[in-house]
């Protein structure tokens, strides 16, 4: 139904602007649904929409009733503002807390309004009651704040705070009753006014003094006499008239009335005092001291008085006593056979440490440094005989073998070192060991060699009959010295070499490497038929167990096939046989020999190792060379001459 009536409106409103337009271009001034059709066409004014008219239709921009409310506006167009009932007029408004008083809505001039005998909130003021009506009384300190009383005297200001409905004056300090103080108590702007706490008589009159009243005075009350006092003498009497006898005279402590009028204290070379009523030395003049404490007698003792005692032979303290109670100082040396020596006081002479004999000591006494070797710390210092600082060295006598061991100490006339090693014995024929053996100083020196002779291809030619070792190499290691190459049996040989170092070797033994020609040719022997391998017998025919190669077991104790160096000339078969005792030992196997340079850095390698297979083993292998950098455990050498 609703919406019935809603879509009739819009289509009376739009008949109505029809008509509406029409009589406006016909120049219409009055219509029934129109008020006022200007020259312009607009319409200035409209009907109510409820007011009927052709076919029922209303005008487009009639006006639509609804509530009138208090704006001004004529919301139920009847064509007056404002009327009738009106939405919350009447109602009541405001509120009742504090001083405020509620009332009821009205429309004035187009607008709501509290009225009717409504009363509202106001600022808060300091009178006891709630003006702005938030439901606390004088909240905010109202009208509070300023600054109150002043600082006169002992007044001090305060601050004006609303106290209970009225403005008080807080913090403030008020007068007080003026007393005798020095102070302006009750804040008139004087002190002490109007003679505080005086008045009474303080003083009886006397035969010396009229009678007096108390006064207040500087912030005292005194006792004012109404005559003149005379000035106080030591003399029984009450001069000043201050109601005491010869109060300005300390008879107790005055040298001059002391502990009666007219005593003087007096002392001989003394500065005297009056203590108790006695008299007392309290001082001396210079130079002189009061030693025996009597008055009489004054400062009798003289003595320049220096402060504490000291070792100089005079009476520091001046107490009557010289260079007494005094502790030694620790300036003595008491090390060694310095032990228990302790300062004495040698009066003028200062102190003094008196050592031992057996302390070395300048004609002053002071110690000196050491110069007995005796196995005494004779200059204290806590070291025996440290100026021989070699006592107790190693030492020696003798070279080489002959060499004996021993250690320096005290010579029997107690000023130097002596070595107490045995005496030397006599030297042996040198023999390559590195031992020292004939004891003149120099290590396996023209040693006699152990070389096989043989002919070679450029004629005799002299060999190690053994692989080279180092002079100290034993059965169980190789050793470390290095001066010279040895040639004996039993020795482990000399490997992880180089071929210069091997070269260099030889030549400090008077011998050089050999050449490849010459080891072939020694390898070979001068058998009707060369020989292939350096054996013994048989040395045509490869013989695993002959020489120490790959398939020689160097432990048959231990399971399987084990390769190891051996000490040279080990293995009893394997040598090349030059007749009449010209055995050369591990030509074949045990270590590879270096021999001479074919050119700069081309180094063959000859005969083999323990870890070589049967083939290399042969006498004429010559293709493994290897340059000047190249060592190995395995390789070693020989020398030729």
């Amino acid at each position: 139904a609703a919406l019935l009536r809603a879509a009739l409106l819009r289509a009376a409103l739009l008949r109505a602007a029809l008509l509406c337009g029409a009589s406006t271009a016909l120049g219409c001034s009055v219509d029934p649904y129109c008020f006022d059709c200007p020259d312009g066409g607009a319409d200035a004014q409209v009907l109510d929409a409820s007011e009927g008219g052709p076919e029922d239709a209303a005008r487009p921009d009639a006006c639509v009733p609804s509530d009138e409310v208090c704006d001004g506006a004529d919301q139920d167009c009847d064509g007056n503002v404002d009327e009738g009932s009106l939405a919350m007029v009447g109602e009541a408004c405001g509120t009742d807390e504090g001083e405020c008083i509620a009332g009821r809505f009205a429309c004035e001039d187009g607008t709501l309004t509290c009225a009717f005998g409504a009363t509202g909130p106001a600022p808060e003021a300091c009178d006891g009651l709630d003006n702005d009506c938030d439901g606390t009384v004088d909240d905010g300190n109202p009208e509070g704040g300023r600054a109150c009383g002043d600082e006169t005297g002992d007044c001090r200001a305060g601050v004006e705070t609303c106290v209970d409905g009225r403005l008080a004056c807080t913090g403030f300090v008020g007068p007080a009753e003026e007393i005798c103080d020095g102070r302006d108590n009750d804040c008139d702007g004087a002190i002490d006014d109007g003679n505080p706490g005086g008045g009474e008589i303080c003083l009886e009159g006397t035969d010396a003094c009229s009678s007096g009243a108390l006064r207040c005075r500087a912030g005292a009350l005194m006792c004012i006499v109404t005559s003149m006092p005379g000035r106080e003498t030591c003399d029984r009497i009450d001069e000043d008239c201050d109601g005491r006898v010869d109060e300005d005279f300390d008879l107790l402590a005055d040298v001059t009335h002391c502990g009666d009028c007219g005593t003087r204290c007096a002392a001989d070379s003394a500065r005297v005092a009056c203590r108790a009523g006695s008299c007392v030395v309290a001082g001396c003049a210079e130079g002189r001291v009061d030693l025996d404490g009597r008055y009489d007698t004054g400062c009798e003792y003289a003595c320049e008085l220096r402060g504490s005692e000291v070792c100089n032979g005079a009476d520091d303290d001046c107490d009557g006593s010289i260079d007494e109670s005094l502790t030694p100082p620790a300036i003595c040396f008491v090390a060694g056979e310095c032990a228990g020596t302790v300062a004495s006081c040698g009066r003028a002479a200062g102190w003094r440490c008196m050592y031992p004999a057996t302390v070395s000591t300048s004609a002053a006494g002071d110690v000196e440094p050491e110069v007995d070797c005796d196995g005494r710390d004779n200059d204290c210092d806590g070291v025996v005989d440290d100026a021989f600082r070699d006592l107790g060295a190693s030492c020696t006598r003798g070279v080489g073998a002959c060499l004996t061991r021993g250690a320096l100490q005290c010579n029997a006339a107690a000023d130097g070192l002596a070595c107490n090693a045995a005496e030397p014995g006599t030297g042996a024929l040198e023999t390559c060991n590195g031992l020292d053996d004939d004891c003149d100083g120099r290590l396996d020196e023209d040693v006699p060699e152990d070389w096989v002779t043989f002919t070679g291809p450029a004629g005799s030619v002299q060999m190690y009959r053994h692989e080279a070792s180092r002079p100290d190499a034993t059965r169980d290691g190789p050793g470390s010295l290095s001066h010279r190459a040895c040639s004996g049996a039993g020795r482990i040989p000399w490997t992880n070499v180089t071929q210069p170092q091997a070269a260099a070797a030889c030549a400090a033994s008077g011998a050089r490497l050999c050449t490849e020609a010459e080891w072939q040719s020694a390898c070979e022997t001068a058998a009707p038929t060369a020989c292939t391998w350096s054996y013994a017998t048989a040395c045509t025919t490869y013989q695993g167990a002959v020489c120490n190669g790959n398939d020689r077991d160097s432990d048959t104790l231990r399971p399987g096939d084990q390769d190891a160096i051996s000490p040279t000339g080990a293995l009893a078969s394997c040598y090349a046989d030059w007749g009449s005792g010209g055995r050369v030992f591990d030509l074949s196997g045990n270590v590879s020999e270096w021999t001479a340079a074919r050119a700069p850095g081309v180094n063959p390698l000859r005969g083999g190792s323990y870890s070589t297979p049967g083939a290399g083993l042969a006498c004429g292998v010559d293709f493994v060379v290897a340059d000047d950098s190249f060592l190995f455990g395995n390789v070693g050498f020989r020398c030729c001459r």
